[in-house]
């Protein structure tokens, strides 16, 4: 399993290195999430972060590897009756090019909470996440 402190220190540690990034805000499900998310900022580009899922990778217990499904958003916070959801896809795309290039560096350069498949790095459009938010879905798996 990931240590969650380790793994959110580390996002907001990307987003520090970004001027494209505005902040980074981790999800979770409980009443006050919609407000928070709400009460960002129009024109802020957020990395919401949700903890990630544990899958077992092992038929030994000796040798017990987990597969760590991880999902990280980078959306755009736009004014639906000034811009499209496709114009905040633009313009967010920069951000999530920026974030896969880092996090490959990070890879490459041995970062212990960065670990992950290559292979299972995707990204995908959000639209219409909340209201008047859209941009980029990366998903990938870590393997602690």
């Amino acid at each position: 399993m990931i240590n969650l402190l380790q793994y959110r220190e580390y996002w907001e540690r990307i987003a520090d290195r970004l001027d494209s990034v505005t902040g980074v805000l981790p999800v979770a499900a409980d009443k006050d999430m919609g407000k928070k998310i709400q009460a960002l900022p129009t024109g802020s580009v957020t990395l919401f972060i949700l903890p990630p899922g544990g899958e077992s990778e092992s038929k030994n217990p000796d040798a017990f590897r987990e597969a760590n499904q991880c999902v990280v958003f980078v959306m755009e916070k736009y004014d639906p009756q000034r811009k499209t959801s496709f114009a905040a896809l633009e313009s967010s795309q920069k951000a999530i090019e920026e974030i896969k290039a880092l996090m490959l560096d990070d890879l490459a350069a041995g970062c212990p909470v960065m670990r992950f498949d290559v292979s299972t790095l995707n990204t995908l459009p959000e639209t219409e996440f909340f209201a008047g938010f859209a941009g980029w879905s990366i998903g990938f798996k870590i393997i602690t």
